[in-house]
């Protein structure tokens, strides 16, 4: 009797263990769709939409401060996820992959320069022809997909209230003006700039694909407050002109090599870098109190869930989307299994990207 009393405790005590899948950090928003080229996300309370500098209380992938938990199996705190006892994700190669400007289906919200003709972008909110009347004047930030045939040249009057971010996937471009050192920064797939101010011209070398991103550098405020600020212009730049090479910068990696991150802008009105996650790699349910969250796949295969009011709404991700959380919204995302995760990620205002660092490192 003694004899089978422990057999069966053993057995009891093995049954509770299994492995936990780490955490990652994520994003959500509600009334957002993400396939739907902008993917805002519209906040019921204006007071939600107000950013900070101040770092969020995310929860990430393998955040050492749910060890614990992760441990044991049990969801990390304010999660609503079961238990999880399922084998870790598998882990992905490192580089980012250079071969996407022909595979990525065209995104929904996109622009196409025409050929051999230069073009200035139009607005109170600058963007090029027929995207203006796609911007949500209550949301920080506008993006889409710019398309450059070879050889030509997209302006963008100056605008002291806004930014704007550009990440290449494909071809070669030049951003012009006066006041950059050398008069040009050159970018290449995966490289990116960052234009305070706005007031340059962006110049094809090639057929080129790029993420663009124009963001209400303010704090705390959106694209309709800086369209309707009296004056625009400006004598002196409010910050310098920059660029990085993402591929180039220390590669973040975590939960056993299934997530990697690098960071090219850390400060200003908005970080950006990129993200990867293994076919098999989820995103637990995590929150961003302060900062909206903006993601453009372009690899991918899932779904993103968001929780607003108590009610998941389920929207799918893939290659060829944008998507949008807006602060305080509870989302995760939950892998098909069958694509990898890369996306070009920014938060508006920085913070949440640094929780990179500390995953990479192990550090609580």
């Amino acid at each position: 009797m003694r004899l089978a009393s422990f057999i069966l405790v053993a057995l009891t005590a093995c049954a509770g263990k299994g492995a936990s899948t780490p955490e990652f950090e994520g994003t959500k928003s509600p009334n957002n769709t993400a396939g739907s080229g902008l993917g805002l996300a519209r906040r019921e309370s204006t007071a939600a939409m107000t950013t900070s500098p101040a770092s969020s209380t995310s929860t990430v992938a393998g955040d050492p401060g749910t060890a614990a938990t992760a441990a044991s199996g049990a969801p990390p705190s304010g999660s609503a996820n079961p238990p999880d006892a399922s084998p870790p994700p598998e882990p992905m190669a490192s580089a980012l992959p250079i071969d996407l400007g022909r595979k990525v289906p065209p995104f929904p919200l996109r622009a196409v320069s025409p050929d051999k003709v230069s073009t200035v972008a139009h607005g109170a909110v600058p963007v090029p022809e027929g995207l203006a009347s796609k911007i949500d004047p209550t949301a920080p930030f506008f993006v889409w997909e710019q398309v450059l045939p070879p050889r030509v040249v997209l302006t963008f009057p100056k605008h002291v209230g806004l930014d704007l971010y550009v990440v290449l996937f494909d071809g070669e471009v030049s951003i012009k003006a006066d006041d950059i050192a050398g008069k040009q920064k050159r970018l290449w797939p995966w490289n990116a700039a960052r234009v305070p101010g706005l007031g340059a011209m962006v110049e094809s070398k090639e057929p080129t694909r790029a993420i663009f991103v124009l963001v209400a550098n303010a704090p705390g405020s959106t694209l309709g407050q800086a369209a309707a600020a009296p004056k625009v212009g400006w004598t002196k730049r409010p910050a310098p002109v920059t660029s990085v090479e993402l591929d180039k910068q220390p590669d973040l990696a975590w939960g056993g090599g299934a997530y990697h991150a690098r960071l090219g802008f850390e400060d200003g009105s908005a970080s950006l870098g990129s993200l990867m996650a293994s076919k098999s790699a989820p995103v637990r349910q995590n929150v961003h109190e302060r900062e909206w969250e903006i993601l453009a796949i372009l690899s991918g295969d899932g779904t993103l869930v968001r929780t607003v009011g108590g009610r998941e709404d389920a929207t799918p991700i893939a290659a060829g989307t944008f998507a949008s959380i807006a602060p305080g919204v509870l989302h995760a995302y939950r892998p098909a299994g069958t694509s990898p995760l890369v996306a070009v990620q920014l938060f508006l205002p920085p913070g949440p990207e640094q929780r990179f660092k500390r995953l990479a490192s192990g550090a609580n």
